[in-house]
């Protein structure tokens, strides 16, 4: 279809169109125009043949005039399909200019030129008329086209070579940022396994704490608990304690850790945290005011936390923060402390309400003293030990004091109790102990007292006694008087109740006496658990004064 529409393209131009053909001739403008084409398309040879296949005009003219009939010539003539072929040809051929540059060594012509052989039949209203037979020299066209086709790979492949540099750049970029990415997470894991760490041992570390607080019997070893294990959990951080008095006038120092500085006492008033409520911070950059108690101290930033329990404030946490620290961690640092601080609070509370009913357990309310159920078991537990341990126990009993309520009423009376109690308790030093046994009656054991001290000790004491001056309801009370009964246990036996049936029977035989008497009772390596009386050198002292009416 190609070669068709371009025998009709250039049958087009001539003058006379394609009857040039049937009449076999072309005008001087028809060969000029010819001749620019050969010129312009390299066509070296050009035959017009009419359909007899008869050369009518060729730019050789040689071939002008002759008949060609090939086969393939005569098959286009017949069938009308045009015909191509490409062959190899030498150069003096195409130039038409025969030279010996165009030669080998040994005289034959070089093949070095490719030719392009075509005929193209030509139609008229669908009858063959002719055809145009032409040989184009395209070894330029080739060689062009080759560099072209050279070129264009050159830059496919220099494009190829680009693009897959830069994909390898893109593939070491994004390397690049995947091992970046690798290696935040990476970091991003590590702090968060770190943390998690941290927490898990602070965790545990206060899980420790609240059970050995829980199992603490007294301030000294909650004080030793908190001492050790604030050091472990807060270990940047210098910290102290202090709990409320008894009176709950002024704050005791506790325990520290960590070099924290630690006072015998400070007033509530001094802390701002105390007198506010709540934890209060002094850290640098804010608006704050440091606390009296800690004026002294060097460091900038510190936390005062109040222990807070059973809607009571028992103590507070003061803690000193090293300079420096960042917000976060300061931040985690208050938050531990914050739950110590919860912990430790309600230790506090718990060892104050154990202490505080077993003082309700063990002392009598009026006086102060041991009650009888701690006289009991204290005298078990001494005789159980079995112990070569000698001890004397005083029986006391106020002469006349019916009498004397009756006279003066019970609040006198209970003002006379508590007076003596103070006494009795003054008199004795540790491992000494002070008891009511209930009424009027007193108990005093001393320890590893002789027969001859023991007495010296009950006279004396009978004889402050007498001195004792009681005042009530803006009058002084009459003086009034003891009668005392001792008995010595030299660590023979195991009953206490002998050593107190002895001691009672020695303070009978002082009433019977006429009162305000000392009378000592012994305990003898011969008396058994069902036989104990009076020795013979039971001592009697005469009173300083009269006693009142026998009760």
């Amino acid at each position: 279809m190609e070669s068709q529409n371009y025998v009709h393209r250039l049958v087009s131009g001539f003058q006379n169109g394609a009857t040039s053909f049937i009449d076999g001739q072309i005008t001087d403008d028809d060969v000029r125009m010819l001749l620019t084409i050969t010129n312009s398309e390299k066509i070296y040879r050009l035959h017009l043949i009419d359909g007899n296949g008869r050369v009518f005009w060729s730019n050789i003219p040689d071939g002008l005039g002759q008949i060609n009939t090939p086969s393939d010539l005569h098959a286009a003539l017949q069938t009308g399909q045009s015909f191509f072929e490409r062959v190899s040809v030498s150069e003096a051929e195409v130039s038409g200019i025969p030279a010996v540059a165009h030669k080998t060594d040994d005289g034959v012509d070089r093949v070095d030129r490719e030719v392009n052989h075509e005929i193209l039949p030509l139609t008229l209203d669908g009858k063959i008329v002719g055809a145009i037979e032409r040989y184009q020299d395209v070894t330029t066209i080739n060689t062009a086209w080759i560099d072209t086709i050279r070129w264009t790979f050159a830059v496919i492949g220099g494009l190829v070579s680009v693009a897959a540099l830069f994909g390898l750049l893109r593939i070491h970029w994004a390397s690049k940022e995947r091992m970046a990415t690798l290696k935040l997470h990476a970091e991003t894991e590590r702090a968060f396994l770190a943390e998690q760490l941290r927490v898990g041992r602070e965790v545990r570390l206060l899980g420790e704490l609240n059970e050995w607080l829980q199992s603490s019997k007294s301030l000294e070893e909650l004080y030793a608990m908190v001492t050790r294990f604030m050091g472990h959990l807060l270990p940047e951080v210098a910290g102290s304690i202090y709990v409320y008095s008894n009176a709950r006038d002024v704050l005791d120092g506790g325990c520290s850790w960590n070099g924290g500085a630690l006072q015998p006492q400070i007033h509530p008033d001094d802390c701002w945290g105390l007198r506010r409520g709540r934890t209060y911070v002094n850290a640098a950059g804010e608006m704050t005011f440091k606390c009296t108690h800690a004026r002294d101290e060097a460091a900038t930033d510190s936390i005062c936390i109040p222990f807070l329990a059973h809607g009571e404030t028992v103590g507070m946490m003061h803690l000193r923060l090293p300079d420096g620290l960042g917000a976060e961690a300061f931040t985690n640092q208050r938050k531990l402390a914050q739950m110590c601080a919860e912990q430790i609070s309600l230790a506090i509370a718990n060892v104050r309400m154990r202490d505080e009913l077993h003082h309700q357990a063990t002392r009598d309310v009026l006086t102060g003293l041991f009650n009888r159920r701690y006289l009991m078991d204290r005298l078990h537990r001494r005789i159980e030990r079995q112990a070569d341990e000698s001890f004397a126990i005083m029986s006391i009993d106020v002469d006349h004091f019916k009498a004397f309520n009756d006279a003066y009423g019970h609040e006198a009376g209970d003002e006379v109790l508590r007076v003596l109690g103070e006494m009795l308790s003054a008199s004795c030093n540790a491992p000494e102990i002070a008891c009511r046994m209930g009424g009027e009656e007193f108990i005093l054991v001393l320890p590893n007292l002789a027969k001859d001290q023991a007495v010296e000790r009950a006279e004396a004491l009978r004889i402050a006694v007498n001195e004792l001056c009681v005042h009530h309801a803006g009058n002084t009370l009459p003086p009034i008087s003891v009668s005392v009964g001792v008995a010595l246990y030299s660590g023979i036996g195991d009953a206490s109740l002998d050593v107190l049936r002895q001691a009672d029977e020695a303070l009978y035989a002082a009433k019977s006496a006429g009162r305000n008497h000392v009378v000592v009772a012994e305990l003898t390596p011969a008396a058994t658990k069902s036989h104990v009386g009076l020795s013979s050198n039971t001592v009697t002292l005469k009173p300083n004064r009269r006693p009142m009416a026998a009760e």
